[in-house]
């Protein structure tokens, strides 16, 4: 919600507001781990837990991936631009070309 408040801010663009959105849902969805791992036998049936504990791994792959693959696309775009900057030559990065990096990690890792 900040981001998008503050996305005119020179500050934030610089982040590059898309992969900070990455960040923020990968964080939520390995924060979400920590639901399943409350739920214990008292609390829930059998097959309850079952499904809560085979949950877990998934959750917690699937933000680490979204968190580290937006990382990773953020640093491959800055070390392209950094690049071409040594080149003297002037070059956009577009989102759409730093999310390739991020759709190939994700794909693998599932």
């Amino acid at each position: 919600v900040w981001t998008k408040r503050n996305n005119k801010e020179r500050v934030i663009k610089a982040s590059q507001p898309e992969f900070l959105y990455m960040i923020c849902v990968g964080a939520l969805v390995l924060g979400s781990t920590l639901i399943p791992l409350s739920i214990d036998d008292s609390v829930a049936s059998s097959d309850g837990c079952d499904i809560a504990c085979m949950s877990i791994p998934w959750l917690f792959n699937y933000g680490f991936t979204i968190v580290f693959s937006a990382l990773f696309a953020k640093t491959w775009r800055l070390n392209k631009i950094m690049a071409n900057v040594a080149d003297r030559r002037k070059m956009k990065v577009k989102v759409t070309d730093a999310l390739k990096p991020f759709i190939v990690l994700f794909t693998i890792n599932t």
